[in-house]
This record gives structure tokens, sequence and C-alpha cells, in this order.
């Protein structure tokens, strides 16, 4: 029996499935596996679908489901599309009335389907969109665009606003995506826009397919300069290719150039740049000034009343901009703060060595069931509490011996590290997000590695009220004088850029003047259970004198002895079922 719902069109047998998981064929037809049943309905602001010139600052009820019918390579939601056991025993049950009910008592003004896929719930976001649509509210979603035209008919009626997110053109991506072609992508913009309804776009940038983005932005224009044009620059997840991250200059040069076509153009995923921003398409001015707020988000601090321009020039928005937001989300993880929390623990459970999919989807849907997934942000950034945090999936795997093993291996690097450092000065260290005014969070990985390594760190010198994702006074930096300055992102900001940057923007500290800048790439000192090789690569790097640590050795023995092969250039390894796709 075929599905009629996106241009995959799939044969699905009785009793079977379609390429998305989530739709099945019975005797009546084509039907949900689960219809009315959500993993998340929280109350967000619309900036985390992501939304520009939509009702700024609006409070939105965030709900998706799971599963998607693209499989693109370094998605950034690939945890809830790819582990549908972990997910489907948490699913919310709720009728269109009771979703729209939370959303009433939040004060929302509406609801946004993002995350994964609305598709392949098409029915119950369709009775979702209706009943937002019956009860005065406003229902968007954020979608690849790849429906048929019986499902944009069926749908377009209810929706007010949508996002529409573009991979990339070429025969190459489609493939790596799992479709024939865009074209059906293309036209159903078109149709959205023709039918009134709010239309962004966002498309992913990648480095050497600059092309694929500006043929995308000339159809855009075709359609109306004033769309919302965000280019997502590529941040690799997952074991996708590191490769594949753009420059930050690079990204701005392309929008710059894209500004040719569009008026609005914008840069995600890019801590620090101006293109974040609403500008004056008439005088440059900055209209609404946001910051980064973690994957494809943003979050909206300033603007200037009801966002026109102190020229006359009145930005297009849809909606007014609203006075407060009520927000859930903290810290850099924007919207995704459960994706992130499972990658975390899917990652913990590689070095248990955890092989089988059915276990790993277990253990992260008994997570997503209790308070654990709640906290586990804040534990998995403290040295001590994360090795607790691994021997409590070893718990629940079986795998103690394993877990004892990574804390012996693990905990007696840093034991030296601590050691030969005790009572050693210690050279001021600044710890940046890629751009050198994006101080990292004092509480995160990150900092208690540089500060393990001997660095006294001076990003908790920044003040609260610059974060998250503002750009800290260069003042404040001033007073910092860092001695050395560590690039988290250093392959979208090579030390060269960061200097270059520096001096251009008359920023000077001792770091800069000697060029004491460095990044750790391909190493981590995130929450991925390599970061040790993060902390031995800021020990060589703030302590010199004393380590001296021959990284690829270390790294290839820390990866042969947890994953059972050599280290490869930071790319995070493949799990069992993974490799047997």
């Amino acid at each position: 029996m075929k599905c009629m719902i996106c241009e995959q069109k799939c044969e699905i047998p009785l009793q079977g499935t379609g390429r998305c998981g989530m739709m099945t064929a019975d005797a009546r037809g084509i039907r949900e596996q689960f219809p009315d049943r959500y993993l998340a309905a929280v109350d967000t602001a619309i900036e985390s679908m992501p939304m520009v010139h939509y009702h700024p600052k609006g409070t939105f009820l965030q709900v998706c489901t799971v599963g998607c019918n693209f499989t693109c390579p370094g998605c950034v939601s690939e945890i809830i599309t790819d582990h549908l056991g972990a997910i489907r025993g948490q699913f919310q049950e709720m009728t269109p009335e009771q979703v729209i009910d939370r959303a009433e008592q939040t004060s929302a003004r509406g609801v946004m389907f993002c995350f994964n896929e609305p598709t392949v719930s098409f029915f119950t976001f369709m009775r979702l969109a209706r009943m937002a649509k019956e009860r005065g509210l406003l229902a968007g979603c954020a979608t690849n665009g790849y429906m048929t035209e019986w499902a944009m008919s069926k749908i377009t009626p209810f929706l007010d606003f949508v996002n529409i997110g573009i991979k990339g053109t070429s025969p190459e991506v489609c493939a790596a995506c799992g479709i024939r072609d865009t074209n059906p992508i293309f036209r159903n913009i078109r149709l959205f826009h023709q039918k009134g309804i709010h239309v962004e776009i966002s498309a992913v940038y990648k480095k050497g397919r600059e092309d694929e983005i500006e043929q995308t932005a000339r159809f855009i224009a075709s359609l109306s300069r004033q769309i919302p044009f965000q280019v997502m620059r590529f941040m690799p997840f997952g074991n996708s290719d590191l490769d594949d991250e753009p420059r930050v200059m690079a990204a701005e040069a392309l929008c710059r150039r894209l500004g040719q076509h569009l008026d609005h153009v914008f840069l995600f995923n890019t801590p620090g740049t101006g293109f974040l921003n609403s500008t004056c398409p008439e005088c440059g001015q900055v209209i609404m000034a946001r910051g980064f707020f973690g994957p494809m988000c943003a979050n909206l601090y300033k603007y200037q009343s009801k966002g026109r321009c102190s020229c006359g020039y009145q930005l297009p928005l849809k909606g007014k901009i609203h006075e407060k937001t009520r927000s859930r989300l903290s810290g850099y993880f924007g919207g995704y703060r459960t994706v992130n929390a499972m990658s975390m623990i899917r990652a913990i459970l590689g070095v248990l060595g955890v092989k089988d999919k059915a276990v790993a989807d277990t253990v992260m849907a008994d997570a997503v069931r209790s308070d654990l997934i709640d906290g586990l942000y804040a534990r998995l950034n403290r040295i001590d509490a994360y090795f607790d945090t691994v021997d409590t999936f070893a718990d629940v795997t079986e795998t103690r011996a394993r877990a004892a093993f990574f804390r012996e291996y693990v905990g007696e690097k840093v034991r030296q590290i601590r050691e030969q450092t005790r009572g050693v000065p210690k050279p001021r260290v600044y710890y940046c997000l890629g751009h050198p005014l994006i101080a990292m969070f004092g509480e995160k990985m990150e900092s208690c590695l540089a500060r393990t390594a001997g660095g006294d760190l001076t990003n908790q010198m920044a003040r609260k009220e610059s974060r998250p994702g503002i750009t800290i006074d260069p003042r404040e930096f001033g007073h910092m004088a860092p001695q050395i300055i560590v690039v988290a992102d250093t392959l979208a900001w090579p030390p060269a850029d960061v200097i270059a940057w520096c001096k251009n923007n008359s920023l000077s500290a001792p770091a800069i003047r000697e060029e004491k800048i460095f990044g750790l790439h391909p190493f981590r000192s995130s929450t991925n259970p390599d970061w040790i090789l993060g902390l031995m690569a800021l020990a060589n790097i703030i302590h010199p004198s004393i380590f001296k640590f021959d990284l690829k050795k270390e790294a290839d023995t820390f990866y042969n002895t947890f994953y059972g092969h050599p280290f490869n250039n930071g790319r995070l390894p493949a799990f069992p079922w993974e490799e047997k796709q």
C-alpha cells in the first residue's frame, strides 16, 4: 500500500512500516502507529524553532514526536530519529484539546512542531493545527518540505508559519539524505508563500558548497527579497565529517554575497557573528540584536521599538514583538536539551562497550522516564560527578568492570596533571567559544579542564548579563589580560583568524601580542568520554615546560582501549548497529 504523505511514497506492507518508521498499513489504509502521542510539549520562545521575523520573543508550545523521512548525516536530531525504540514508550498521549489547553495555560501564542519532521506524524499534527485554529491560536512547523501536493492541500489551511530546512541541492546531498531530488521542496516553498503562510528558510552550509546556498538564495529571492534566509553553518554532530565545518570568516563572506539577492540574511551556529541580527537594508543599523543560543537557536535581547529603524525602515515582521518570554531552556542547549542529553548517554554507553542497540534504547528510555536526564548536563561538567554518572550507567548495563577501568585509566591521568601543577604559578587562561568575545561558561566541562590543567581561568570575570551567546565588553576582555587564549572551535576560528580579528578590532592582551592562541582540534574537552585527551592537550598548552604528552599516541591508546580502533582525527566512532548500515 502506497503512502502519499511525503514524496518518498513508500510501499508499506500490511503491519509493516515505511521509511520513517512511524507510518504503517492495515485494512483501513495508511495510518500512524502512535497517533496523538508526543515526546515533548514545552513552552519556549519561538526563536528556538528558529524563527526571526514571526512574533519575535513570543511564547509558543513546542511539540515533537520522533522519526524522519530523511537520513541526513550529521543531523542534530539524529538521536531521536535513529532511536525510536528508546522513545516510543516515553510518548505522552494527549488529545488535540489537551495540547491546546496546555498552550493556553502557559499563555502561548500557539503551537510549533519542531525537532523532528512533522510529516511522520502528519495526521496528529493536522488535528493539532486544526484545533489551534478553532481556538484562536497560531500553528506552524519546521519541516524539510518533502510533502506531496496532496499532503500540502490538507495541511496548509491550518498553518500560519513554517521554517523549511534545505540540506543542499546537489545529487550527492540528495543521495546522502535518501531523496531523489529537491524539486518537491522548492515547489512546496512556492506554494507556502503563495498561500500567505509566513515562510523562513534554513539552509545548511557545508564547506565547499557555497554554490548550492547561492542557488537556493536566488530561488527564494525570486519569490520575495524579504523572506528571512537563515544560513546554518554546519556543526559536526555524531560521527559526521569534521572537515565539513566551514570557517566563520568564509560563512560571513557568503552571507555578504547573499545580501545581493536578499534583504535579510542570518548566520546561525556561529557565536558572536553580527549576521544573527536583523539589520536595516537601507542604512545598515541593527534593528534587532540576537545572541547565540545553541544549535540552530538564538535569543533576542535588544531591539528598536516595533522593529522600526530610526531611518524609518520597518522590518517585515509578522506579529508584534513580545516583551516577555516564558522559557525553560538554559545554557547553550537551545531547544535541544533532551537531544543533547541522550547523545551524552549514548557516548558513555560506547566506552562501556554496549553493542546492542536494544540495550542502548532501554537505558535512554529509562533516563527520559526518570528525572536523571534533567540534571545530567550539570553532572557531566564536573570530573568526579562524571565518573559517578558512568558508574550509574554501568550498573544498569552490567558493565561495572568496564566503568571501573575507565575511572582508573582516566583518573590516573587526571591525578598526574593535578599533582604536577600543584604549587606551580598559574598563567591567566581565557577560553572562548570560537569568537574572541564569546566567553565559555565557567561551569562547563571545558572550563573545568582548563582549571584542572593548571590555568587561572579568567572566564568567571565575565558579567552574567553578558550571556548567553552575547559578546562580552572589550573592556572586560582587556581587564582579564589573558596570557593564553584557548579557542573551542578551531575549525571555525583557526588561531590566525582570531589574531586577525583581535587586531582589526583593537583587542589587546598578552596572549594576542605574543600570539599564544591555541585550539585543541582534533581533541575534545567537552562532555564526550574522550575529554581526557582535551585535558592532556590543555596541559601541554598551559604548562609546556612540565607536560609533553604525545597526544597522537595517547589518542590511539584511548580509542583502541575503549572503542577497539585507532583515533580517527576526532571523528566519533560509529556504533555497531551503525556500521552495519
